[in-house]
């Protein structure tokens, strides 16, 4: 059985602190010395318990959004490439999406209107679908 490193740190500080009380040499100022040392104790038990914290939070942070929805194949057939200002773009025809059974595409990779809605490939990569 493994005890928790912050209990552990804490029955080190108490047990630094009895044994540093039983060796003193002036018994009359011993109960005074004793409450300080085991404050003290007490405060760096602390200490290194949120310090230990602190680290195990850094250690699982993930600074990748999280995705609400699973990823979905755009089928390759619906790929269609645009001409927007001069330039080729890939797209995908909101039709044939629509025929393949993806619903609720996201409004905000709309780029155009061309026998129905066009949704941008790039756009939709990055809200999580997969180009197939």
């Amino acid at each position: 059985m493994t005890l928790p490193p912050r209990l552990t740190s804490a029955l080190a500080a108490v047990a630094l602190a009895l044994g540093l009380f039983a060796s003193s040499a002036a018994p009359a100022r011993a109960s005074d010395d004793a409450a300080k040392l085991l404050f003290g104790a007490a405060a760096l038990a602390i200490i290194a318990g949120a310090v230990h914290a602190e680290r195990d939070n850094r250690r699982h942070y993930d600074p990748r959004p999280k995705r609400s929805h699973r990823a979905y194949i755009l089928p390759q057939r619906c790929e269609i490439t645009v001409r927007m200002q001069g330039k080729r773009h890939h797209a995908y025809s909101g039709h044939c999406l629509h025929q393949a059974g993806l619903r609720g595409l996201p409004n905000r990779c709309v780029v155009g209107e061309w026998r129905g809605a066009v949704y941008g490939a790039r756009c939709l990569r990055r809200n999580g679908y997969i180009a197939g």
